[in-house]
């Protein structure tokens, strides 16, 4: 690719990310010398666990999981999706990588060296304001996922992941709310913490019951409310499992 082609590509890509609209021209021109696409398909590795953070990683377009593999089977920690940074927290703490970073559908990252981010954030305190304000927010979002999965049953799990989806990536259409993601079976079931057969129950069930429909790379909740009933029931319903 002729560089004049990227970096009118990079520019463009900085100047749709939310983290850098507050940037002055000249700052957003110069990080385009810096920063660098990458492209990835799904199922390719962004980082694996251990790697160094060398990088500030925000994802231009597509999403991203991040995994922590174990002996009992891969855990989902996150999803990120497009304009979020991803593995700030490594970066910021020159840490490696606790965790892997998976792409679960085509993707395009921006790639800003970690000595040049650093430069960035003390020159631009609004910037600097920026980034903590994301860091504080998956703080927060991961703390909230550990307690909610405290003695749930797995039903109640499944129903808040899918709302946490909507309020995130959401597009509001006649037949409901759109979630225009392709999660396998077993993904559902890394996310909140159970079983894929669990998963495949109570997915099953709420297609028959229209709770929940699943199609090609998506997910349509006709709902919110009813789905919303079963995030907040008490109990436990026949047939559901952890």
């Amino acid at each position: 690719m002729p560089s004049d082609v990227r970096s009118e590509r990079i520019l463009a890509a900085i100047r749709s990310l939310p983290v850098f609209r507050g940037l002055a021209a000249e700052d957003q021109h110069r990080l385009t010398e810096l920063a660098t696409l990458r492209d990835l398909q799904r199922g390719d590795y962004v980082w694996r666990e251990g790697d160094d953070a060398e990088f500030l990683t925000i994802i231009v377009r597509g999403r991203v999981k991040i995994v922590r593999h174990a002996e009992q089977g891969d855990v989902i920690l996150e999803l990120f999706g497009e304009g979020e940074p991803v593995g700030a927290i490594a970066v910021y703490n020159y840490m490696p990588y606790p965790a892997s970073a998976v792409c679960l559908e085509p993707v395009t990252l921006l790639m800003l060296p970690r000595r040049d981010y650093f430069e960035l954030l003390d020159r631009n305190p609004g910037f600097a304001r920026g980034v903590i304000r994301e860091l504080t927010k998956l703080t927060v979002a991961l703390a909230r996922k550990v307690e909610e999965m405290r003695g749930q049953r797995v039903e109640v799990r499944i129903a808040q992941l899918f709302l946490s989806l909507a309020e995130r990536m959401g597009r509001e259409g006649k037949d409901g709310v759109e979630i225009p993601l392709q999660l396998s079976r077993q993904e559902v079931a890394d996310l909140v913490g159970t079983t894929v057969e669990s998963a495949i129950r109570v997915l099953s069930r709420w297609g028959r019951e229209g709770l929940l429909i699943t199609g090609r790379g998506r997910f349509l909740i006709p709902s919110r409310e009813r789905l919303r009933e079963v995030a907040e029931a008490p109990g436990e319903r026949p047939g559901d499992g952890r």
